[in-house]
């Protein structure tokens, strides 16, 4: 039926793992359609090579396409490509200057913003396309790498002495929210536990950001844990992410992203709420704050204030041990997960 599909994505990381659910059941049933994601330049890395995209479109609010002139630009060139049905994930109203016959909008079907629903936003994507007759059995993520993307992670870890019969345990030290963080020096006693213990090596990934949080992270990271930190692209994380046996890492994009990947995943949670927000395949391996602060769950831009903590973990991280931590790695193991 649809020849020329666009869908309409989400400019973060996280966001943007997730609006991957729709492209395999679009293929599916419109197998001889194109179809362009429209999204940012800090996350068109996850769609390259992705089944079932055909072309990758971006829309960077930060630069060729920042303020009025740019969106009109932008609005030029995608009415140029005739697309016959959009599929409108986020809540634009880019949509409705595009001149495209048919749209699906998650925002109309759902009559307010998908946050509201209390519903993992996976799960509202698949019944937003059962809605428009568009079935999908489960969600099903096909992130693919490059040829050298798999021989940047080989080599990568070849050189730090990471052979492939080593437990290899991906963490994630600095959240691009400091708050969602947990204390480095709780990152590094766990990792010499792990070390001392099972022989596990510890790699850190991520980017330290433009702040004193980050920096300090990196100053007082322990020399028991592997560091790239600010060493790869997000696709060249994704491909070391996916030799690990394990991810652990409070809520932020490559959690998500290693749980779609099919990596082990353990997520810790203080800021953000773990009801709806979780890693899709691994919401049982959630680790929740015990913390019982009046604040939480908080969100950027919201209730900040009442922690006064920017640029360092938040108080409800404290919530969370090692021995809590410690406790859900060897439950994996144990079951032979890992």
């Amino acid at each position: 039926m649809f020849q020329n599909i666009l869908i309409i994505g989400h400019s973060n990381i996280g966001d943007a793992c997730y609006n991957a659910v729709v492209a395999a059941p679009l293929h599916e049933q419109f197998p001889q359609a194109r179809i362009s994601i429209l999204t940012s330049s800090r996350t068109q890395n996850i769609f390259q090579g992705y089944t079932g995209i055909s072309r990758i479109l971006l829309f960077d609010t930060y630069a060729k396409d920042k303020g009025l002139f740019g969106s009109l630009r932008l609005i030029r060139a995608l009415r140029k490509e005739k697309f016959d049905l959009a599929v409108v994930l986020n809540s634009t109203l880019l949509y409705k200057f595009l001149g495209i016959p048919r749209v699906w909008s998650v925002r109309e079907y759902l009559g307010r913003r998908p946050c509201e629903v209390k519903k993992h936003i996976a799960d509202i994507y698949l019944e937003f396309l059962k809605a428009k007759g568009v079935s999908s059995n489960q969600a099903r993520f096909h992130f693919n790498f490059s040829e050298q993307e798999k021989s940047f992670a080989g080599d990568f870890l070849k050189e730090r002495s990471v052979g492939p019969e080593d437990i290899l345990i991906g963490i994630l030290p600095v959240a691009a929210w400091s708050l969602k963080s947990w204390p480095i020096e709780r990152w590094n006693e766990l990792a010499k536990i792990l070390r001392s213990r099972y022989s596990a090596k510890l790699i850190a990934l991520g980017k330290s950001g433009d702040d004193s949080f980050g920096r300090e992270v990196l100053k007082n990271m322990s020399s028991d844990i592997i560091g790239a930190i600010d060493k790869t692209s997000l696709k060249q994380a994704m491909a070391i992410l996916k030799r690990c046996n394990l991810f652990i890492a409070p809520d932020s994009s490559l959690l998500h992203l290693a749980s779609c990947m099919g990596v082990e995943a353990i997520g810790l949670y203080g800021a953000t709420s773990p009801e709806y927000i979780y890693p899709y395949f691994h919401r049982e391996s959630m680790i929740v704050s015990k913390s019982a602060l009046g604040c939480m769950p908080c969100y950027p831009g919201s209730r900040i204030a009442v922690c006064k903590k920017e640029f360092q973990p938040g108080e409800c991280m404290d919530g969370i041990s090692v021995e809590d931590v410690l406790a859900a790695v060897e439950a994996k193991l144990h079951r032979g997960s890992l």
